[in-house]
């Protein structure tokens, strides 16, 4: 079950290669060295490869989630199908996404974690999996609206709503970006955030609503680097890497 996701991901991917538009895209999240309250903790780590094809994005996320207060672990892994509802041009951005999220031992999980205890000379973790696996449907909408422009300014008004059946949540933010000459951007965002939980290895420890930043720089469509702060609901800080391949 595991390969046939990476598969399917992968697959859809490659078939973009000569088609009119298709991106393949890493992401990758730490929470290692961004100041975090508990570092290597909690939501320590995600990894994500995305394929977009004529408008369709298929994502394959893994949110690996450490608790060593009560000694366990789970992993989250989404598959899930994305696209823009409006046209690109519009003051205003829709984009809906759906799909499946499964909770328990996921495909890196422990692994992907220890290995960059390895690389790093850090001591390797090992935890026992939450009991049992669960599995929802999942979806999220983000809203997006053109507030300000100028020549090399843009201010976006943002709303996210997002279910997985196991949590939820909802961002209001206020974005900005600056167009700082030679591709790139720096790109500024706070708001507000409030997260509801009914799976208990999670929901203790939740902040329901706290203030989220975001603070990175981009080099065309290719590179993002970002700070974040309370992106997961936990209240914890971390660091965002996003590489993008184009293919036309």
């Amino acid at each position: 079950m595991r390969l046939g996701w990476l598969i399917v991901a992968m697959s859809f991917a490659g078939s973009g290669v000569g088609a009119q538009a298709a991106e393949i895209e890493f992401r990758h999240i730490n929470d290692l060295f961004s100041a975090s309250r508990m570092e290597d903790d909690l939501y320590t780590a995600t990894i994500g490869f995305s394929g977009t094809v004529r408008g369709w994005t298929l994502d394959l996320d893994e949110y690996l989630f450490t608790d060593k207060t009560h000694g366990l672990r789970f992993d989250e892994t989404h598959l899930t199908v994305a696209r823009d509802l409006l046209k690109p041009d519009s003051k205003w951005g829709v984009r809906a996404r759906g799909g499946v999220v499964r909770v328990g031992r996921g495909i890196h999980g422990q692994r992907l974690q220890n290995f960059i205890h390895t690389v790093l000379a850090q001591e390797k973790l090992r935890l026992p999996y939450v009991e049992g696996v669960r599995s929802s449907a999942f979806i999220r909408v983000n809203v997006a609206r053109t507030v300000f422009t100028r020549t090399r300014t843009a201010v976006t008004s943002q709303l996210e709503v997002e279910s997985a059946g196991f949590k939820r949540h909802a961002r209001a933010a206020l974005a900005t970006e600056w167009d700082l000459g030679g591709s790139f951007e720096l790109r500024a965002a706070g708001g507000v955030r409030w997260t509801d939980s009914n799976f208990a290895p999670l929901a203790r420890w939740i902040d329901e609503i706290d203030p989220t930043v975001a603070l990175g720089v981009a080099y065309k469509a290719n590179f993002e680097l970002t700070w974040t702060r309370n992106y997961f609901g936990t209240g914890d800080s971390h660091w965002h890497l996003t590489a993008r391949l184009q293919f036309k």
